[in-house]
């Protein structure tokens, strides 16, 4: 199976009535490997952000993480697991995991 039918078939997939907006797979050097048509195009300074978050917890607390432009809170996650994002003003979530060779 591909990475793009992973995030065809299996992230974007209707569960119970609930979807994704957008899905992706990222490899830590910033290559896109698969996305929705929706994932919004960003901004490699954001996926450095992300991973250094990884790499040092905490690091996005003060300013935030940045998706597509779009700035998010970060909320609880799981140190060097889980990154969570909550849009700011708005119903938006974004939550980044971290696997040995992608962010997803």
């Amino acid at each position: 199976m591909s990475w793009q039918t992973y995030v065809d078939d299996h992230l974007m997939c209707e569960i119970e009535g609930n979807h994704l907006s957008a899905a992706a797979i990222i490899g830590h050097d910033g290559s896109v490997w698969a996305q929705s048509a929706t994932f919004p195009q960003f901004k490699p300074e954001e996926i450095t952000g992300i991973m250094k978050d990884f790499d040092e917890p905490g690091f996005l607390a003060p300013t935030g993480l940045y998706l597509g432009g779009s700035k998010y809170m970060v909320i609880q996650g799981e140190a060097g697991a889980v990154i969570r994002g909550k849009k700011v003003r708005m119903n938006g979530l974004c939550v980044a995991f971290c696997f040995a060779p992608s962010l997803v």
